[in-house]
């Protein structure tokens, strides 16, 4: 999208904060209420349908027993739509991009101009533990990364759109933070078997503490939020767009797609992002390519020429 249009977006949705709670699985309630303000959720119609998978899932599966079995409304979806061991997240809105074609590369966006970003960032009891590192530098972020400025960012989903069409698309979703705790909860645990003591100092990506304070956060980390962090940042990217946004049709990179349209070249994002994850969301594998994608300068050319380009959609 231009500057302005981004622009416009944020001067109307972007506030101090927003929280944001999010259970494991909550993706599949969410899915199934936007569909039922659509249309009557009847189960036989549902088993035939794209979001035939969510009927598995235990919560959806309690609510089926509640209603008989038959059909479900988006009043018995909402009495389920809560967990006491939800995780908290706020919120932010940003941008990132250029209208430049020699900045489009490295953007990696697929089409010159400016994409949304939304970022789920960590609550105060996260950083709270966080702060006990004795962090000194710029977090377990990458600078170059459309980040929050203010907050620690556990994700990003970053998103072009178009009002004429009413389409969105999701460029990526990206985690700097779990991939870092990863790789240093690694060395944590090598450095402890070496034979080293659990007081000895951290001296890695800017921490200052003992061993096992940094082992004791990154096994808080990566339990709390490694298995969380994907199905959270797109459902609230999803929520993000039809819910604020209005738009109801959205799109999502396939790896192909990505790697072509985005320009990726060296080491791949991981695999599953573009493939596990928008199938676990029911998205349909289309060959349909977003009508603002095709007017853009040279990048429809470039899907033309490319045979049998897959995306994802959401119907």
């Amino acid at each position: 999208m231009d500057r302005q249009t981004a622009d416009e977006v944020l001067e109307c949705l972007v506030g101090e904060r927003t929280l944001y709670h999010y259970y494991r699985d909550r993706y599949s309630i969410g899915l199934l209420r936007h569909l039922s303000r659509r249309q009557a959720l009847r189960i036989a119609a549902l088993k035939q349908s794209p979001y035939a998978q969510l009927l598995q899932k235990p919560r959806v599966r309690n609510i089926l027993a509640d209603s008989g079995g038959k059909e479900i409304d988006d009043m018995q979806l909402a009495r389920h739509d809560y967990d006491a061991d939800q995780t908290d997240f706020v919120l932010t809105l940003g941008t990132w991009g250029s209208e430049l074609k020699r900045e489009t590369c490295w953007k990696q966006t697929s089409r010159p101009g400016y994409n949304l970003v939304l970022q789920l960032n960590f609550c105060r009891r996260h950083d709270r533990l966080f702060q006990r590192l004795g962090y000194t530098g710029d977090s377990f972020n990458y600078c170059g990364h459309p980040v929050s400025e203010r907050r620690n960012t556990l994700a990003w989903a970053r998103i072009d759109l178009d009002w004429q069409t009413g389409t969105a698309l999701i460029e990526e979703i990206q985690s700097d933070w779990i991939r870092r705790v990863a790789w240093l909860g690694e060395r944590v645990a090598g450095r402890l078997k070496s034979g080293q003591q659990p007081a000895d100092e951290t001296r890695y990506c800017g921490l200052k503490c003992s061993l096992q304070t940094t082992q004791e956060y990154c096994r808080f980390a990566l339990e709390r939020y490694a298995a969380i962090w994907a199905e959270a940042m797109l459902w609230a990217t999803i929520a993000f767009v039809r819910e604020e946004l209005g738009l109801q049709r959205i799109y999502y990179h396939s790896e192909e797609s990505g790697r072509l349209l985005k320009n990726i070249r060296g080491k791949l994002p991981p695999r599953s992002l573009y493939t596990d994850l928008p199938r676990k969301f029911c998205f349909v594998p289309t060959q349909e390519t977003p009508e603002f994608l095709l007017r853009a300068s040279g990048v429809g050319k470039a899907i033309r020429r490319s045979e049998g380009l897959s995306l994802f959609q959401l119907t």
